[in-house]
């Protein structure tokens, strides 16, 4: 249940009255589009970007495989 939100400006007049019907459609709009951005990467590895693996074996050529300091 959502409750009308009544936003004022720092004189205290009233600026803008949010209503519940509002409030009500805002809500399950963000929460389908973050429903939508946690299930796209569920289950899938983190993609790194081309030549990555090959530049740092370059760059740290001297240090052992599974080195942890």
């Amino acid at each position: 249940m959502f409750f009308p939100v009544t936003i004022y400006t720092p004189e205290g007049k009233v600026k803008r009255v949010l209503s519940t019907k509002a409030l009500h459609d805002r809500h399950w709009r963000r929460f389908r589009k973050a429903e939508n951005l946690s299930s796209v990467n569920r289950g899938r590895r983190p993609e790194r970007p081309k030549g990555l693996k090959e530049r740092l074996d370059r760059e740290f050529s001297g240090v052992p495989v599974g080195h942890r300091q």
